[in-house]
């Protein structure tokens, strides 16, 4: 000390009595060791300071890391009172090791301990929850429910969605039962279990386990080919469906026995007849489909030539022709309905020639269509033609019946017309004759004339007045009306003036 060298504070570990514990070191500075810093003309004016500094900054930790009144968190250790808030559960893990829960509300008073949520894990009616506990059984829990984790048991808790089922789908399920034997080794009875919706599926304990199906499938490699090819495990599902399907599915290298090479497409209708039956029989059903139908066409391809086969080739959609894709289903549970000939693919120069001798037929028949058109057509403007004819006589032969009928309906008229005015004319004459007579008459008695004299009147009237008039008169004067003289005719003499 004489020498102004200050000596550095003694250093010692953990859990020294009178010893202050910083959170950030794994060592402690003895208070006797800071105060004698203090002591008038021990060091010198720098050794002061920087012991000052010293002391500050460990003042300043273990400030900084004192909570009060704060807030659980789980990101570090806490110092001081924490405050649990209502309905939750933290754990607290003390530097000893131990666990224990704090349920709030409350606070606690903690030095250095690590504090851990106790998450609350909620199921709904669509859910349950999977807890796993430390010991190795699994419990089921069905909603709606709500389970705490706890650290000290669980392993963990797991809030799952129920299976839904509609009411064309089915789910197999296996539950183990218990043991054959009393041994741990002895194998367990496994049942299958079909369950049909429409319902939600919880399991009943956790060693239920659902079939998990894998099927053939479309191969999406075989797109830009433009051919429906089938890859294995394709398929991946879990929910089995039973109503009718369909699938399409081709038929590559069924040769005729031309060697021609075809590639058959098809379309398969089918079903689920029998699950169980299926189950116990095959793995995949797509698979026995598609290899018992490719064994039907290619037999159907090589009983004939490549031109018998496009003859025939309306028979692949009969059922008859697929003897082996019946027998297969039978056998496995499955049930097709209906085998859809979707047409054939031929190698490109077969096609090639086939496309050509199609483009010929198809420009003679157009060609004949065309001439059929036209004589059609031409037989159709002749029948129109004649038939205006026809019309046209028709209508002329019409128009003269009427131009007749007028003519004879005028000169109906015309002759009643003239029958009227002759009888009115008639009845004219015969009027006046009839007024003449009566004049006459009236006449003869005023005039007391005889009918010979009446004879000369009339006939004088009839011949009109003479121009010169000679007259002859037999009885003279004063005669006696007997007389011979009397008896004698007169003449009358008219001697025209030319």
């Amino acid at each position: 000390l004489s020498s102004g060298v200050v000596p550095a504070p003694t250093l010692r570990p953990n859990h020294t009595p009178g010893v202050s514990r910083c959170p950030s070191t794994a060592m402690v500075i003895s208070m006797h060791d800071l105060t004698s810093l203090f002591v008038p003309g021990s060091f010198t004016l720098v050794a002061r300071f920087l012991a000052l500094v010293v002391m500050l900054a460990l003042i300043r930790l273990v400030v900084r890391n004192i909570d009060l009144f704060a807030a659980p968190t789980e990101s570090r250790a806490m110092y001081g009172v924490v405050t649990i808030p209502e309905n939750e559960v933290w754990t607290i893990v003390l530097n000893t090791g131990q666990i224990s829960k704090l349920v709030g509300p409350r606070t606690a008073v903690v030095f250095g301990a690590r504090l851990k949520p106790a998450r609350l894990v909620t199921a709904s009616e669509a859910e349950y929850i999977e807890i796993q506990f430390l010991d190795g059984h699994t419990e089921i829990r069905s909603g709606p429910t709500a389970v705490r984790e706890d650290v000290a048991t669980h392993k963990s808790v797991v809030a799952k969605s129920a299976t839904e089922l509609s009411s064309n789908e089915l789910l197999i399920v296996y539950r183990v039962g218990e043991r054959v034997a009393h041994a741990k080794s002895a194998p367990t009875a496994v049942t299958r279990t079909l369950i049909r919706g429409p319902c939600l599926y919880v399991p009943i304990d956790a060693g239920e386990y659902v079939h998990q199906f894998s099927w053939h499938g479309h191969d999406p490699k075989s797109d830009h080919d433009g051919i429906a090819r089938k890859r294995p495990n394709a398929l991946r599902f879990t929910k089995l469906r039973n109503t009718p399907m369909q699938t399409y599915f081709d038929v590559e290298n069924a040769r005729t026995n031309d060697d021609a090479l075809l590639t058959i497409r098809l379309m398969l209708f089918y079903r689920v007849a029998e699950v169980e039956k299926m189950l116990d029989a095959t793995q995949d059903p797509i698979a026995e489909l598609i290899n018992a139908v490719s064994s039907d066409v290619i037999e159907f391809a090589a009983a004939g030539s490549f031109e018998s086969f496009k003859e025939s080739a309306e028979q692949l959609n009969n059922m008859r022709v697929y003897r082996n894709l019946a027998e297969r289903t039978a056998l496995i549970g499955l049930e097709v309905s209906k085998v859809v000939f979707r047409g054939y693919i031929a190698p490109a120069r077969l096609q090639k020639m086939q496309d050509d001798s199609i483009e010929r037929r198809t420009r003679l028949v157009l060609e004949r269509e065309s001439q059929l058109q036209e004589q059609a057509l031409a037989d159709e403007r002749l029948a129109k033609e004649h038939e205006r004819a026809r019309v046209e006589h028709k209508m002329a032969k019409e128009q003269a019946q009427h131009e007749a009928e007028l003519k004879l309906a005028a000169f109906e008229a015309e002759q009643k017309e003239r029958r009227a005015a002759a009888e009115q004319e008639h009845q004219l004459k015969r009027a006046a004759q009839d007024e003449e007579a009566a004049h006459l008459e009236r006449l003869q008695r005023t005039l007391g004339m005889s009918g010979a004299e009446m004879a000369t009147l009339l006939q004088a009237r009839a011949h009109g007045a003479p121009n010169k008039l000679i007259q002859i008169v037999g009885a003279a004067a004063g005669r006696g009306a007997g007389s011979e003289l009397d008896r004698l005719p007169s003449v009358q003499i008219k001697a025209d003036a030319s």
